[in-house]
């Protein structure tokens, strides 16, 4: 059985590692940001590190999570920093249902914008799919921002 639920435990910290590498979409330095993430929410709370999760667990444990918070520069905006599912348990709309989770305890904050970035070389383009599939707009690309040909793909969603 699959349940939803917000935050994260010490126990989550390897699932969050093994789900990363399992996607086959991220550098060694950004899953070391993610687990640097993690660390500090532990360490000091969703509230103090501004980093709230949201997470997706089954019977074997942690499956798919989502990592987000408050932009502190806007009144209304959050920026969603991490959106992943397990290789094993894709196509599975698992990352809608945690989307839509996250969305709406945004929504429920006070939160109006949700921002996301992302690459936009091609191994990106289904992540861009489902973000359009999800009623994301593309508000910005800034070309070669990660490497030559790989630029910074900025969708947002008004809540």
């Amino acid at each position: 059985m699959m349940t939803i639920s917000k935050g994260i435990t010490e126990n989550d910290r390897k699932g969050i590692e093994e789900i990363l590498r399992s996607t086959d979409f991220f550098y060694e330095f950004e899953i070391q940001t993610a687990l640097g993430i993690a660390d500090e929410t532990l360490e000091k709370g969703a509230e103090e590190s501004g980093y709230s999760w949201m997470k997706i667990t089954d019977d074997d444990g942690l499956v798919a999570f989502g990592n987000y918070g408050k932009n502190p520069f806007s009144f209304h905006s959050w920026d969603l920093y991490w959106l992943a599912v397990h290789q094993n348990s894709r196509n599975k709309k698992l990352g809608s249902g945690l989307l839509k989770a996250i969305e709406d305890d945004v929504r429920t904050s006070g939160g109006k914008i949700l921002w996301i970035e992302t690459a936009g070389r091609p191994l990106y383009a289904p992540t861009e799919s489902f973000y359009r599939h999800n009623g994301y707009t593309l508000a910005a690309s800034l070309k070669d921002f990660y490497s030559l040909g790989d630029p910074k793909q900025i969708y947002s969603k008004v809540l």
